[in-house]
């Protein structure tokens, strides 16, 4: 399953005004029936995000087939399967303005079924928004263990401010009850301190989804809750500090053919920055491709930022189907990505029921990809108080150690180095459907720049 660009949202007259303002990109997370498609297509109603025609449509479809509740969900999940079974299953992308800030909200599925999806368009995010229901079912997340993964996904995939709103407190089972809010917000402080989240006081905000509570303006009905709406909350979570000097890298998230104009692929600017009319090299293929035009928030632009997450038309320099997720767009001659043969990292174990010796191969998430990826050599044992090496080679790693190792992907990808380019230089550690560790990488052995053979042959993809 892929990112859906085709939201109203990004066509929306509103969204033009947003290019004059500073961006923040926004990852909406939380378990299965927290209600955050409600809220995020709540929001982005409330600040214009939707066009008004579009809206009515849903809001009568769903009064239509006995399901009103749905009028703003359904803006985002416009899948079939999605309004059936009442969970996002696709990713999509969503477009709104404060006063400050232009924001570009990615809806996320919660469904355990779709974690990969999940886990990868959380790296596209400056902002993680956390959303945890009031009522009962809260408990049984905790419990699963499902609402700390998602905090720790985006702990991992570099996500360093996150704030959360408790929904449903117009529940009957909560009744906008301020007990059972610092109850929740009590519970969620402990295992984002876990995860690894640093901030000095994360922002809780209770609201309700579906009538709009605290989303835009403070409500009647929680008087006693003295913070700010959802949107001042977000606003104050801005500017966010980005690195242009370095040279380009954009990870690629989604690739399609368009009958019109060609190939187009969409990512996030993680550095540097990229233009109409320059030359990309999309690693670790080797194939390059001429940017034809850009587009972010649904307007044409002539340049993406980083940190800008841009729809890039290649024309038909690039076949789409020498594209695909986990790629990575870089300048052709100044320090271009290149696909990893090893590299030696620094792993953290977090939660595995056994040991982890040499040869170990589980999955790693990074930036857009995942691929298999061997623990070849457990290169030595960290103490976690000083940081130094406690003993060389150990035989096993077991949950709690702090490991050097080895690693061999056993597909194509790119990584970085941390130090250099951070947001491809961590990764998450994946087994049996869990994040059984994090990692961030120190060194990285890289194998030349394929040559490619011609259109629709490549010697890394196509043999």
């Amino acid at each position: 399953r892929q990112l859906r660009l085709g939201v109203p949202a990004l066509d929306s007259p509103s969204a033009g005004a947003m290019a004059d303002l500073p961006g923040i990109s926004l990852a909406v997370v939380g378990p299965p029936g927290s209600g955050k498609t409600t809220a995020l297509a709540h929001i982005c109603h409330l600040l214009g995000g939707f066009p008004e025609e579009q809206h009515a449509e849903c809001r009568s479809l769903a009064k239509d087939l006995g399901a009103p509740a749905d009028e703003h969900g359904w803006m985002l999940d416009r899948l079939r399967e999605e309004r059936l079974r009442g969970c996002t299953i696709e990713a999509s992308i969503a477009a709104f303005k404060s006063g400050e800030f232009s924001f570009t909200a990615i809806d996320t599925p919660g469904d355990p079924g779709f974690v990969k999806n999940m886990v990868s368009v959380t790296s596209l995010a400056d902002v993680a928004v956390l959303v945890v229901p009031a009522t009962p079912n809260f408990e049984a997340e905790v419990e699963s263990g499902r609402a700390r993964e998602v905090a720790l996904a985006c702990f991992t995939m570099g996500i360093k401010n996150v704030c959360v709103w408790v929904t449903k407190m117009d529940d009957i089972s909560v009744q906008h009850s301020q007990s059972r809010f610092e109850d929740i917000k009590k519970v969620v402080n402990a295992f984002l301190k876990e995860v690894g989240y640093k901030q000095k006081e994360v922002p809780f905000v209770p609201i309700s989804g579906i009538f709009g509570d605290n989303l835009v303006v403070k409500s009647s009905e929680t008087s006693w809750y003295a913070g700010k709406p959802a949107v001042e909350v977000l606003d104050s979570m801005g500017p966010i500090n980005r690195p242009a000097e370095k040279p380009l890298r954009l990870p690629v998230l989604k690739v399609r053919e368009d009958e019109d104009v060609g190939t187009i692929f969409v990512g996030r600017v993680e550095t540097g920055s990229v233009r109409n009319g320059v030359k990309v090299l999309f690693s670790p293929s080797g194939y390059i491709g001429e940017v034809r035009s850009l587009r972010k928030d649904g307007k044409e632009v002539s340049e993406g930022k980083t940190g800008d997450i841009v729809s890039v038309c290649l024309g038909d320099t690039v076949s789409a189907e020498n594209l695909r997720r986990g790629m990575v767009a870089s300048p052709p001659t100044n320090d271009p990505a290149a696909d990893a043969e090893t590299f030696l990292a620094q792993v953290i174990v977090l939660d595995h029921p056994g040991s982890i010796r040499n040869g170990y191969c589980p999955a790693i998430a990074v930036h857009t990809a995942q691929v298999p990826c061997e623990f070849e050599e457990l290169v030595a044992l960290i103490d976690r108080k000083t940081g130094k090496d406690a003993q060389a080679k150990p035989e096993k790693v077991k949950t709690g150690d702090v490991v050097t190792v080895r690693m061999r992907p056993r597909a194509h990808v790119c990584v970085e180095a941390f130090a250099t380019y951070p947001s491809l230089g961590r990764f998450a550690v994946r087994d049996h459907g869990r994040t059984i560790a994090v990692g961030v990488v120190k060194e990285v052995t890289k194998r030349p720049i394929p040559k490619v053979r011609g259109q629709g042959g490549n010697e890394y993809f196509d043999s």
